[in-house]
């Protein structure tokens, strides 16, 4: 299996949902229990349904981000999303009427090809401009720009939305008020919430299944989300074997061994369900040193991915909100030790052979560079972050349950200025 591409993976569920309308659901039922079976694979997929795919892209009934060529490859080399791309696209197609009676309103499969559309201007664009002036107004007001990116706002992939909305939306994003930046998430989240409940829009993400589609609704009901954060607690830090090793280096020569990890786990419950919050430094862009860093929530059993904080800077300003001594702690050792990681991750590239080995047609030597790189960074600043964490999060208390739940809402797309969404996963 590949590296998850986002823009692929989403498009390949657009282009799927259309071949789905096109064929018929009972047919894509067909195609799956033939991949399981050895029968059909995806390159004979695509092939069988050649034409429906190109005029799908020539009349524009289905847009994507990226090209249909790029698309048909990804998920050539990707049996993961192949199947849940069949299934998604089985379930929306028979069921999308079951979702809520409050949809009716919405144009039905192949009468508009927004239902096809992943990053299309007609809605997507419009959200995106409407989620820049709020977040700008958000910034304004309180000095700080609420959300890191649109996703943590809303994770929505395709909208479903009928012609009223389409004209209401298009609307506001032309308000005078609303390109000055002055439009405020509770205008534009109650906006969003009217058209759901007239049954005249339905924001859609769609995420990897591997098990059951299970559609549920996020953000319909405040009440229904704060008794969920009432119920996320911290359940401590996971068990682990941290790096071990050294790293000398010298005008001349470097040296490097190590073994162990460097992720750190904080488990996690909410509503009775299990998971954990991964905090991970992403050491390298482009081969060079990178402040990257990425707190991850996921769940036990479930496919997909919950959704992430991205920078110490957006993880830190979430903490600060319930413990800001814990935060600038945090954001103080990250600081002090990537100034050590930098050092030691150029010294690797230039001594070391580290851009030979990034640079390198082979996929062994590739490899040997992600994994060095991981060391150096475990070495330098995973291990003392892991100390800050653990040593916090191991102790069962409120102010540690309150950290939990403010970086569940954000990852989850739950805070208070998170729009509603419905939300296709296992």
């Amino acid at each position: 299996m590949v590296q998850v591409a986002t823009a692929e993976a989403e498009g390949a569920q657009a282009l799927f949902c259309h071949i789905a309308d096109v064929i018929g659901a009972q047919k894509i039922k067909q195609e799956y229990k033939s991949f399981l079976s050895g029968k059909e694979n995806a390159s004979s997929f695509f092939v069988k349904y050649k034409d429906i795919i190109n005029k799908a892209y020539i009349t524009g009934a289905v847009k994507t981000s990226k090209s249909k060529d790029i698309i048909i490859k990804y998920i050539e080399n990707n049996d993961d999303w192949f199947i849940s791309s069949l299934k998604i696209s089985q379930y929306l197609i028979t069921e999308i009427d079951n979702i809520s009676t409050k949809f009716k309103n919405i144009q039905k499969p192949n009468a508009q090809d927004l239902f096809y559309r992943h990053g299309d201007e007609g809605i997507m664009g419009v959200m995106s401009k409407l989620f820049k002036s709020a977040n700008d107004q958000n910034a304004k007001a309180q000095g700080t720009k609420f959300f890191g990116d649109i996703n943590k706002w809303t994770p929505a992939d395709i909208y479903f939305v009928s012609a009223k909305a389409k004209k209401l939306f298009d609307n506001l994003v032309n308000d005078p008020e609303t390109k000055k930046g002055n439009l405020t998430f509770a205008e534009l989240n109650e906006t969003i919430g009217d058209s759901i409940a007239s049954g005249d829009l339905l924001p859609l993400s769609l995420k990897k299944v591997d098990k059951d589609v299970v559609v549920k609704q996020v953000n319909f009901n405040r009440k229904i989300e704060e008794k969920l954060l009432a119920e996320t607690f911290c359940k401590g830090v996971k068990k682990y074997v941290s790096m071990q090793g050294t790293l000398n280096y010298t005008n001349k020569s470097f040296k490097l061994s190590y073994k162990g990890g460097r992720d750190i786990r904080v488990l996690i419950e909410s509503g009775g369900q299990t998971g954990d919050l991964q905090f991970r430094h992403t050491p390298a862009s482009g081969g060079r040193p990178s402040k990257g860093f990425k707190t991850v929530l996921s769940y036990k059993g479930s496919s997909a991915l919950g959704g992430q904080v991205v920078g110490i800077p957006i993880l830190t300003n979430l903490i600060s909100t319930v413990d800001q001594q814990f935060a600038n702690k945090l954001r103080g050792t990250f600081n002090k030790h990537y100034v050590e990681f930098e050092k030691g991750m150029n010294a690797y590239k230039t001594q070391g052979g580290g851009d030979r080995r990034y640079n390198s047609s082979d996929k062994g030597l590739k490899k040997q560079f992600n994994d060095d790189v991981g060391a150096i960074s475990a070495l330098t600043i995973m291990n003392p972050l892991r100390k800050e964490i653990d040593s916090y999060f191991k102790i069962k208390g409120k102010k540690q349950d309150n950290v939990v739940r403010v970086l569940f809402a954000y990852t989850a797309s739950r805070t208070i200025n998170s729009a509603p969404f419905v939300i296709a996963k296992d």
